[in-house]
């Protein structure tokens, strides 16, 4: 796969035929073609450049018996959720019809999210539900690392301002 990272939020709106302008600074990935997909664990629609999800397919398969029922299970999902596609002259790629319903998009207002490898299509009123409930998730799982990791417990974003380890007002050195 490539080392490409997908960053930002980008408010787009999608036009009468459905279609998706891709940020120019972020086609060139996209020009050798990608893939829609319909995402297993969020409602959203992936798009990844079509080399990469192969590569992606191909990984989750390897050291895998082919006769396997959950080896056949895993290759017919990953398969059957995607979609390869093209973007046009002008950087824009039509999002079909089961795919905006399986996003939850009934509107045109839309979000792309970079999210490392791959964008995510989201209705603009679910991303709005779902962000900070992502920010949360991800409070608790960096103090889980940070504990873990012998940093000791933080209390970012906890009440009283706190913003450093437990019982401190900022990140503390080992030693004396």
């Amino acid at each position: 796969m490539t080392d490409l990272q997908l960053q930002s939020q980008f408010e787009l709106t999608l036009d009468a035929k459905n279609r998706l302008t891709i940020p120019a600074r972020f086609r060139d990935p996209f020009r050798a073609g990608l893939v829609l997909v319909r995402s297993f664990d969020v409602p959203a629609v992936g798009i990844e450049p079509l080399g990469d999800y192969r590569e992606f397919v191909q990984q989750s398969l390897a050291g895998r018996h082919p006769l396997d029922p959950a080896t056949r299970n895993i290759e017919r999902s990953l398969n059957s959720m995607a979609t390869p596609a093209e973007l046009d002259g002008q950087g824009r790629v039509t999002i079909g019809p089961s795919l905006l319903e399986h996003a939850r998009i009934a509107g045109k207002d839309v979000v792309l999210v970079g999210s490392g490898r791959r964008f995510e299509l989201w209705d603009r009123e679910t991303w709005a539900g779902y962000a900070p409930s992502m920010q949360e998730q991800m409070l608790q799982i960096a103090n889980a690392i940070g504990g873990a990791s012998g940093f000791g417990a933080t209390t970012f974003g906890a009440p009283g301002g706190g913003t450093g380890p437990a019982g401190g007002s900022g990140p503390t050195q080992g030693g004396s």
